[in-house]
């Protein structure tokens, strides 16, 4: 989804608790008072606590996912917001709103989100009426462009492409998925004008030659969108195809440069140290109260210790709580499945709340893991997926997290595509790696563990 778009959802939900706090407040308060000169503090606090709980909890995929699934994220976000903003309001004085003001806030503000939210839905389902007509420079990987544009843009129109090899445009019902060829490379400016494109997308098959790159870039500063697909791929999609990537390009990109910031390195370990003594302290007695569950379930050790591959491919010894059968691989080391059999009752509470990984705070202040970065897998794993997928051992290039880029924007992974797809996440992690980013994906943590997902 267009940043632009998100961050129009993003002001329409700010009026909706705007709405709220008004309406909540000329219900509630007295006459005399008004919510945002008497209670600035109170309704900037609001405000802020709202909107933080609505990125935590993803409330931004609309359109993207299902309308029930929105409804959960929303209503979810609503009470975290009015918890938090109560326990505050409890602790400043000053603050204090009525009690039955936060049950009429959070009713309208919840009521306004969804209505919001519906009302996008129904008009996103009619208004295939598509805007934005985009035409293809190349064919040779149209699937993979059109797939992202569906994904992410379905409102665009595939007007076709120029270039390839047809002598002649193909009938409607012979079309690929670049759409009817509209000429060849050196028609595009013909087509451009006759069909006033928005966007020029670059297939990663075609690239043209001198006189039609600076003719089109002439075009882009007069308005045209030129795009490969490469940089629409990651920009769309927060991640790096990492079939359409070379040595090359990568080497002169802007990331991948942890290992040479130091600054960054030191910054990034300091912040580990501090952040997993205070996580260790503070989840010390849900660690006592996990380990007891398990062995009330079942006999054997409550800590579960497995090697696993870290930085440069150094293999280490990772902690975790028990979540499984003792027996779990007595046939050899396997993906976790859906549903897995060997996955305890208690097992499954812990492991879809990632209440399973805290001892890896452990590893953190070790100096193994990270609190963010790609997860680590184990050597059985990472012997398979380095010969399968390309640049797979990039991911080694940073230490292993807790966390991650792919662990809130993705499924647990369960096999090579998955594996794949995951690494594509991790890739935009490792490039685009800063503080801004890291403080993204702490939040987002927050929201997978409180709206568990994908977890087995």
């Amino acid at each position: 989804m267009k940043s632009s778009t998100r961050s129009i959802f993003r002001f329409v939900d700010l009026l909706c608790i705007l709405i709220a706090l008004a309406v909540s407040s000329r219900l509630m308060l007295p006459p005399y008072l008004e919510i945002f000169a008497d209670y600035t503090g109170a309704s900037t606090f609001t405000v802020l606590i709202f909107l933080l709980s609505f990125y935590m909890m993803d409330c931004y995929n609309v359109g993207r996912e299902d309308f029930r699934d929105s409804c959960v994220r929303v209503l979810v976000a609503v009470v975290i917001g009015v918890v938090a903003a109560g326990f505050a309001f409890y602790t400043f004085e000053r603050w204090r709103f009525p009690r039955m003001m936060f049950v009429v806030q959070m009713a309208v503000s919840l009521a306004l989100s969804l209505a919001w939210r519906r009302a996008y839905f129904v008009l996103a389902r009619r208004r295939r009426a598509k805007h934005g007509g985009v035409v293809f420079f190349g064919s040779g990987g149209a699937q993979r462009a059109r797939g992202i544009l569906e994904e992410y843009e379905p409102e665009t129109e595939i007007l076709g492409y120029v270039g390839g090899k047809d002598a002649a445009p193909r009938a409607p019902d012979k079309e690929g998925p670049a759409g009817p060829r509209l000429g060849a490379a050196e028609d595009i400016f013909a087509v451009i004008e006759r069909f006033s494109p928005t966007r020029v997308i670059i297939l990663d098959s075609a690239f043209p030659d001198r006189n039609t790159a600076h003719g089109l870039f002439n075009a882009k500063l007069n308005g045209l969108n030129v795009v490969d697909i490469r940089g629409l791929y990651e920009r769309l999609a927060a991640r790096v195809p990492v079939d359409l990537i070379r040595d090359d390009r990568l080497l002169l990109e802007d990331g991948f440069n942890l290992n040479v910031n130091a600054a960054m390195r030191r910054l990034k370990r300091a912040s580990d140290i501090c952040f997993s003594l205070a996580l260790l302290a503070a989840a010390l007695p849900v660690l006592l109260a996990a380990a007891a569950a398990v062995r009330c379930e079942s006999l054997g050790p409550v800590l579960y210790r497995q090697r696993r591959v870290g930085l440069y491919g150094r293999e280490f010894t990772v902690y975790k709580i028990r979540s499984m059968r003792l027996d779990a691989e007595k046939n050899g080391a396997a993906w976790a499945g859906k549903n897995d059999p060997r996955v305890t009752r208690c097992g499954r509470f812990i492991r879809k709340t990632r209440i399973d990984e805290l001892p890896q705070l452990v590893n953190v202040l070790k100096g193994e893991m990270s609190l963010i970065g790609p997860r680590p897998e184990r050597m059985e794993f990472v012997r398979e997926l380095r010969d399968l997928i390309p640049y797979y051992e990039v991911r080694h290039s940073v230490k292993p997290g807790i966390t991650g880029w792919a662990q809130v924007c993705c499924p647990y992974g369960a096999s090579v595509e998955d594996a794949r797809l995951k690494l594509e996440y991790d890739l935009f992690y490792i490039k685009n790696m800063s503080l801004l980013l890291e403080a993204k994906i702490i939040l987002r943590t927050i929201g997978v563990v409180l709206f568990p997902k994908g977890a087995r």
